[in-house]
């Protein structure tokens, strides 16, 4: 096994720095870190070489796609079978190995309910060792990892960072994704910051043509999410929450999650357990503690199912080791 890669708080700032402007010049995320664009450059490059950062691209669903999360509930001695199979699909963003009974969760795009269908009934009901399937299709998403941030930089540079760049499209307000946008997501997803004049080289466009696409592709269409493997977070706790509330109090509910600090994702789904949220915790015992915090300020939303992570072979396209490096990536794509 790989050694973990120390990051000393020289990396931490500049991993910040990314997760707030992943397309930020080195000029400006060494003046934001401290130091100058050449170790900038060289710190970000040692990390991404060594798999202990990196930027996904995706696409933010359009208005018609679906987003939804699958239980898979499978044999012991198919699992690592089916998580291959799984990892290869370009629509199935995420995986995680959890601790519950389903045993596999995979969080997918699809271009509508039509593909989700047949998805699930003609192919993964159809794969060796699977059991059943749990479906929760996504009605909102209130927060998501492209949000969640290190908090090792001053409030002064994140405002720098946030007001450098091209503000990324809202969760919740979706354009359609047409087949341009859609292949500059795919060049994204293997060299989130290629240069335009490269961008213009891989399409087979004028630099002019790139410019205005990457643009369109970025303002309304891609999320880019600077992520850390897991030993470096200083959060190794990976957590899965379903829970349920009143359709009247979910709202409120979801809002108050998605402010603390150990939360990753909120999201509502159509199903019993109307509320889905993932959080990065320091210690098992803090998982009570947030609980507990929650309770008090949203009385009347019940968690019923929680799930420890053991292993996330997937994150937002990046194939990860046990670790939680990134050592491969398969862009994702929508499914149609």
């Amino acid at each position: 096994m790989q050694e973990s890669t120390h990051l000393d708080e020289i990396d931490l700032r500049i991993v910040h720095a990314m997760q707030v402007q992943p397309r930020a010049s080195w000029a400006l995320i060494g003046s934001v870190v401290g130091v100058d664009p050449v170790t900038a450059a060289r710190r970000w490059k040692t990390l991404t070489d060594s798999g202990a950062a990196w930027i996904a691209a995706y696409p933010a669903a359009d208005a018609a796609s679906v987003l939804a999360f699958l239980d898979i509930r499978c044999e012991p001695r198919e699992r690592a079978n089916i998580v291959a199979h799984l990892s290869a699909q370009a629509h199935v963003m995420s995986l995680n190995i959890h601790s519950g009974g389903s045993s596999v969760m995979a969080e997918a795009l699809f271009a509508g309910l039509d593909a989700l269908a047949r998805y699930v009934l003609d192919e993964l009901h159809v794969l060796d060792g699977v059991i059943d399937i749990g479906v929760h299709p996504v009605t909102r998403v209130f927060t998501e990892g492209s949000r969640w941030r290190l908090g090792t930089l001053e409030p002064a540079g994140v405002r720098t960072l946030r007001e450098s760049g091209v503000v990324p499209p809202p969760l919740g307000r979706r354009n359609p994704l047409d087949s341009n946008t859609a292949a500059v997501i795919d060049v994204l997803g293997r060299a989130p910051r290629i240069s335009i004049t490269e961008l213009a080289h891989e399409l087979g466009i004028s630099v002019t043509a790139a410019r205005r696409r990457l643009g369109r592709a970025l303002s309304h269409h891609t999320l880019l999410r600077c992520e850390l493997a897991r030993f470096a977070t200083g959060r190794p706790i990976r957590v899965l929450f379903f829970a349920q509330s009143p359709v009247r109090d979910v709202d409120n509910a979801a809002r108050i999650l998605r402010a603390l600090p150990e939360i990753r994702l909120v999201a509502t789904v159509a199903g019993p357990e109307n509320l889905f949220f993932s959080g990065w915790f320091r210690s098992l015992s803090d998982i009570a503690v947030l609980e507990s915090e929650v309770s008090a300020r949203a009385p009347t939303m019940r968690v019923v199912d929680r799930r420890i992570v053991l292993d996330t072979p997937k994150l937002m396209g990046h194939l990860l080791d046990r670790e939680g490096r990134s050592v491969a990536v398969t862009p994702v794509r929508v499914r149609s």
